[in-house]
């Protein structure tokens, strides 16, 4: 059975499905966060009928790796499978996210991947952001799933061309705070290549300065923004 922290666990998903809403991830019902459950052999995440900015913690499922759900009424998301083999296979990590992002994808339909336009994408181009580009059809099978996150490797996420990303962490926070942070990188870089000859950082600048940034503190500062601006606009969330 679950433990006491799976209700921590669960306000922190939802919470982190409506900061993902906020700053524009939100596809209606489509995305979803997760996070494995305190016991190691299942995980939470929302059904599939509501969207990232409709989800209380009560509306969360827990969920097997077989796919059968163990807590929580609802239909699971047709992708399960995707964090099911994230959850089982990759103990380093503990949340997931995974949303249509619209200005990854756009990068990653030029080919690209994300590039050291801004201090987001010095972070990201230092540690990696693979793209995934063998097929972008729904995770439905344990074997794309496996072929994703083995592409995705150590990095801190990766981009499923034509589909959306994924970005994990050792919480709720850094996963969610890294889609939101790699959105933005991309967003500057479109806005950089549109004006016509762009150029990133130097590979060396970036690489240093990519790493050297307190991204724990970041991403901390910027959570805590996020949710002060929900706690003034959608208080009932919290009562």
């Amino acid at each position: 059975m679950p433990g006491a922290s799976d209700k921590d666990l669960r306000f922190q998903l939802a919470l982190g499905g409506r900061i993902l809403a906020y700053v524009g991830q939100a596809d209606a019902i489509m995305g979803f966060a997760g996070a494995r459950a305190s016991e190691g052999a299942s995980f939470w995440m929302k059904p599939m009928t509501l969207g990232l900015d409709e989800v209380r913690p009560g509306d969360l499922l827990r969920i097997g790796y077989d796919g059968k759900v163990l807590e929580g009424e609802g239909r699971p998301h047709n992708e399960w499978v995707f964090f099911a083999a994230l959850f089982r296979d990759h103990p380093e990590h503990s949340a997931a996210v995974h949303t249509h992002a619209p200005f990854c994808l756009a990068v990653a339909a030029q080919g690209r991947t994300i590039e050291p336009f801004d201090q987001f994408g010095t972070h990201f181009f230092a540690h990696g952001v693979p793209l995934f580009e063998e097929s972008p059809d729904r995770v439905y099978t344990f074997e794309l799933a496996g072929a994703i996150l083995r592409r995705m490797g150590g990095c801190p996420a990766v981009i499923i061309s034509y589909h959306g990303i994924l970005t994990a962490g050792r919480s709720v926070r850094e996963a969610t705070m890294r889609a939101v942070f790699l959105e933005k990188a991309a967003q500057t870089q479109l806005l950089a290549y549109q004006g016509g000859g762009a150029r990133p950082l130097s590979r060396e600048l970036a690489r240093g300065l990519g790493r050297n940034v307190p991204y724990d503190l970041l991403h901390e500062f910027y959570w805590n923004y996020y949710e002060r601006r929900l706690r003034a606009e959608d208080p009932g969330f919290f009562a």
